[in-house]
């Protein structure tokens, strides 16, 4: 299956090449890389592509640690929805949570892991064995991660640990510098720890209602690029019908051109069946509601297609043992 990432989060080496007064264009072009499709945040890039672009940079940039020097070209834009959604989180660990949840919505070359180590809150950047990064995106990845925490918490945030797959450069004065602390070589895989008191503290800029709303755009966001996938596909058909009320596998069938029998069949041969995807979707998107206290009852009961506030609740209760007033309150 074709690994794709958010087209806009490639303006970040766009930008960096001009400001290198190199003329990004003929690279991007050169790669099959179409420079108009940067600015839509509806594109999205096989990630391959990205890979050969960085390539064929490192061969113009004479300079092993520049991506140091991309970050303060960094804009939260460049990923979309999740970009905003970290930057009011409550805390960096919330924060961080997200980015577990919704890198795929920036790039599904890379999985992002969380661990609570005695150094602090660690986290991993994983790399998709299909790609092959220049050693200068494995310090990227960590740079911009580490930037945007500082750009949350402050400028004088430090990790306790930094750990770059990569090899040594010979001049590491600027990976240091950036981060101010001991960075260690030939990692297993990318990654920085932050003190978990950092990471736990509770972070001025937080605002939960943009933050709920940024997070219901990227679970609906991260099923459409799934739509490779016949169950993601389901999914997504399913939560585009959700407020019209009657969902049906007859429905669903008739968007994917197939009979009703042969949609049964290929979900029959995913372990799954169109009835549990109806309730996984519908239970995903009331608890995703249900979080922001401007909802009504009756509304989220309407917006995941039920037309009486007590068939939602019977449902719910069923879904999670809880009723949704008692499962709202115990988010409060």
């Amino acid at each position: 299956m074709q690994l794709t990432s958010f087209a806009p989060i490639t303006s970040l080496l766009w930008k960096y090449l001009e400001h290198c007064d190199i003329d990004p264009e003929p690279i991007y072009l050169k790669v099959g890389i179409d420079p108009l499709l940067l600015s839509n945040p509806n594109a999205r890039i096989d990630v391959k592509l990205t890979s050969q672009l960085w390539a064929e940079t490192v061969k113009i940039i004479d300079d092993p640690t520049f991506a140091v020097k991309m970050v303060e070209h960094w804009h939260p834009s460049m990923m979309g929805a999740l970009g905003y959604a970290w930057l009011v989180s409550s805390t960096l660990r919330r924060a961080m949570h997200r980015m577990t949840r919704y890198i795929h919505v920036v790039s599904e070359g890379f999985n992002i892991k969380l661990d609570d180590t005695p150094a602090g809150l660690k986290l991993s950047v994983c790399i998709n064995d299909s790609l092959n990064l220049q050693p200068q995106q494995h310090t990227l990845n960590i740079a911009i991660l580490m930037h945007m925490c500082r750009f949350n918490f402050g400028d004088e945030l430090v990790a306790t640990e930094v750990n770059l797959a990569r090899p040594k450069p010979d001049n590491i004065k600027d990976i240091t510098d950036y981060f101010r602390t001991d960075v260690h070589f030939d990692a297993e895989v990318d990654s920085f720890t932050i003190a978990r008191v950092d990471a736990d503290a509770k972070l001025s800029s937080a605002n939960k209602q943009i933050a709920l709303m940024h997070d219901e755009m990227l679970m609906k966001y991260l099923i459409e690029i799934k739509q490779g996938d016949i169950v993601q596909q389901v999914k997504s058909i399913i939560l585009d019908n959700l407020p019209d009320g009657q969902v049906t596998d007859k429905l669903v069938a008739s968007e994917l051109n197939l009979s009703e029998r042969s949609l049964q069949r290929r979900l029959h041969e995913h372990q799954t069946t169109f009835r549990f995807l109806l309730d996984s979707v519908r239970e995903m998107m009331a608890k995703q509601y249900i979080k922001n206290p401007v909802n009504q009852m009756g509304d989220v009961a309407f917006l995941i297609g039920f037309s009486e506030q007590s068939a939602f609740s019977r449902a719910f209760k069923k879904w999670t043992g809880k009723s949704p007033l008692a499962y709202r309150n115990l988010l409060t």
